[in-house]
């Protein structure tokens, strides 16, 4: 096909391409629901005002109102404000500047090296929307890119085996914590699971994991016999305040006894009776340390509960925290392996275009489908690199096998 061109060409300098469209918009620009318009009454001293298109495909403009302007070129459109601000008698000769401030952005997914949205400037074209996506993921017509892009796959590809290596070796430690283990195992590891993963980059995290056991299992001990001996020296406490209870107890019997004594003994008339006050007073007294004893007692006994209920949380806490690291490392090794799957894939395909993709045309092995917004419709619509964007546009790039290709010749 003639005017064949490598993509590395095609998508050249496209990001200055777009840069210099020109500042004014064109006026057979057609407004689109979603633009930004810019208005500026030449004939008053106010600033430009700004007004976007709503989803009725109208603006409000000021002494008007609702004015529809979607689907209408921007010439023309500044023409329909003109007249009908003279119609209406608020000016009598107006000059109206009217531009696009902003565009809908566009969207360009698919097979893109950075897929997402992208401000739109008039007359934007596929090629030039796919350049600034950084162009397609695989490198197309380029003998010299695809081999470069192979070498970045197989280097990703060691990456990713080295990730998963690592991610496999901590969910091993996490099973291994769990299970009250001093190390990690290669048996950890779900049998399902071994076959993606590199035994000897396994063996190597799995000596750093095992200090990681070490160390935890240090501060585990460490931090369980300070809350156990705390608890100790709590029943401790409580046995010596039961002792003393007791003999202050048999205390507080015979200071009773005493009293009663000492009562009979006033009746008689054999001690005065001030000896009863002497005698109820240390009672009193008997009993009131009697109660701080059980006061300090009940106290201790609060703080025996307390510990073990720091002991019961700490133990928890640590299960809950390993299940969810083994939550995560789990997560993690799934989208790793997902990660290698699609670069795997690419990998394949690249080999696939390195053997049997020389000569074809670039337009052959990329299609790009657009879809965008008609009459309150979606519609998708093939385009081809140099046909025309519309502000909005979802662009879909994707790029065919070499054996499709030769399957449909």
């Amino acid at each position: 096909m003639a005017g064949v061109r490598a993509v590395s060409v095609a998508f050249c300098g496209v990001l200055g391409a777009v840069s210099i469209a020109l500042a004014a918009t064109p006026d057979s620009y057609l407004i689109n629901v979603g633009d930004e318009l810019e208005m500026d009454i030449l004939d008053d001293n106010d600033p430009p005002q700004r007004f976007t298109v709503g989803r009725d495909g109208a603006v409000q403009l000021p002494f008007i109102g609702t004015f529809e302007v979607a689907a209408i070129p921007v010439g023309e459109a500044r023409v329909l404000i003109e007249r009908s601000y003279v119609e209406r008698e608020i000016f009598v000769n107006p000059s109206i500047e009217l531009s696009i401030a902003s565009f809908r952005p566009i969207s360009v997914l698919g097979d893109v090296r950075r897929p997402g949205n992208f401000d739109y400037q008039p007359f934007m074209t596929t090629e030039q929307a796919v350049g600034l996506a950084g162009g397609p993921a695989i490198s197309a017509n380029n003998e010299e890119a695809r081999i470069l892009e192979r070498r970045d796959l197989e280097g990703r590809l060691n990456g990713l085996e080295f990730d998963l290596a690592l991610a496999a070796a901590q969910y091993a430690r996490v099973q291994a914590q769990m299970a009250g283990k001093d190390a990690a195992e290669w048996n950890d590891v779900p049998p399902d699971l071994r076959a993606d993963i590199n035994r000897e980059l396994f063996d190597e995290h799995k000596a750093k994991e095992d200090q990681v056991i070490t160390l935890a299992s240090q501060d585990v001990t460490t931090r369980r016999k300070l809350l156990t001996d705390a608890a100790d020296e709590a029943r401790t406490r409580i046995k010596l305040l039961e002792e003393r209870e007791a003999v202050q107890k048999q205390v507080q019997e015979v200071t009773l006894r005493e009293l009663d004594r000492v009562k009979e003994m006033a009746e008689r008339g054999l001690v005065p009776k001030s000896s009863i006050n002497e005698n109820e007073l240390r009672a009193k007294q008997v009993e009131s340390q009697l109660l701080q004893l059980k006061e300090q007692r009940s106290a201790a006994r609060v703080q025996l509960a307390d510990l073990a209920s720091q002991l019961s949380q700490f133990d928890s806490d640590r299960e809950k925290n390993l299940l969810n690291d083994s939550q995560v490392y789990w997560s993690e090794i799934n989208k790793l392996r997902s990660a290698r799957v699609s670069l795997e894939d690419r990998m394949h395909l690249l080999e696939q275009w390195m053997n049997a993709a020389r000569g074809l045309d670039t337009e052959m092995l990329l299609e790009y489908q657009v879809r965008r917004r008609e009459d309150g419709r979606i519609k998708d619509v093939v385009v081809k690199p140099y046909d025309e964007l519309l502000p909005g546009d979802l662009l879909v790039v994707v790029v065919r096998s070499p054996e499709t290709l030769e399957a449909g010749q």
